[in-house]
């Protein structure tokens, strides 16, 4: 690459740890992998201008105040109104930070991400956020909302203190669209071509018969008669706002699902594919190793280890 970089030498550089700033949360946590915080001033544990790096990705939105950081030569000045997506394992240095400053994190690490549904190592949405070394979603006062009120759900959601019997699946709908927005928006003004209104109604359409559906349909024939369109039209909408298929998304919820089902130590491999009404279970293991490169019972086995 022709870019110069500055290079920082490690013995100078502080890491952040997950286990680290697990540490500072003040409530139990169900799921170990995320936390949302409010930062301000007075509780930001970096100093200014010294050199971090992380090993978890990192989301905030800016509710008040300024604060300016850098990664390697470039400089980003984020203020009030703004949402910032930083990737894991990029060296920064906080430079400025407003008296006062006050946001929404969230904190997530790679296996949080990954049970998820959302492979950093593979061509999917995290690889496109990270191409760049940081992204910022500025003034945009919609995407800041619905992200808060997600950031806002997720906090309430791993709080053991709370009874809630599908915590699992309430947290993964609500991070999954807290990573949708962010890449959606990105995509958006990225694309050479303009999505219609009927083609973006089409989409928010589909993912919400997936949802409802997936257990039961996996066939994409189905959500195109569901629309009252054929199948031909449903995968083009969906490949041009999504740049997947729609069978891709419908086979990455599924897989998501099944990850979470064999996370269950009373649900067996048979359970599983039964629930997830898949013929048998032969085809539900060539489908599970297809898309984690397990097979059922090395995940289960490697999970409960």
């Amino acid at each position: 690459m022709s870019k110069k970089t500055k290079q920082v030498p490690s013995e100078f550089i502080s890491v952040f740890t997950f286990e680290e700033l697990l540490e500072q949360v003040e409530f139990d946590l169900r799921i170990k992998e995320f936390v949302v915080m409010t930062i301000d001033k007075a509780n930001y544990a970096v100093k200014l201008n010294v050199p971090y790096r992380s090993d978890y990705f990192c989301i905030f939105l800016v509710e008040e105040g300024n604060i300016r950081f850098r990664l390697d030569e470039k400089g980003y000045d984020v203020e009030k109104g703004d949402v910032v997506f930083c990737p894991i394992a990029e060296t920064f240095w906080v430079e400025r930070i407003s008296d006062d400053y006050v946001a929404k994190y969230i904190f997530f690490s790679v296996d949080f991400i990954s049970d998820a549904g959302f492979n950093y190592k593979s061509n999917d949405v995290l690889k496109s956020l990270s191409s760049d070394p940081t992204h910022i979603i500025r003034k945009d006062p919609d995407i800041f909302r619905k992200l808060s009120f997600h950031l806002d759900e997720l906090k309430t959601l791993n709080n053991t203190e709370r009874d809630d019997y599908y915590f699992n699946e309430m947290i993964w709908h609500h991070f999954s669209l807290v990573i949708y927005e962010i890449d959606n928006y990105f995509k958006k003004i990225e694309k050479p071509h303009q999505v219609t209104y009927r083609e973006d109604e089409i989409t928010t359409s589909f993912f919400i018969l997936v949802r409802e559906h997936f257990k039961e349909q996996h066939n994409v024939q189905f959500y195109a008669d569901k629309l009252c369109i054929s199948r031909k039209y449903l995968t083009k909408v969906i490949n041009k706002t999504m740049y997947k298929s729609p069978r891709d998304i419908i086979h990455q919820v599924l897989a998501v699902e099944a990850r979470l089902l064999l996370k269950n130590s009373t649900t067996n491999v048979g359970e599983a594919a039964a629930q997830l009404k898949f013929p048998d279970q032969a085809s539900f293991s060539k489908f599970f190793k297809k898309h984690t490169g397990k097979s059922p019972l090395m995940y289960k086995k490697d999970d409960l280890y």
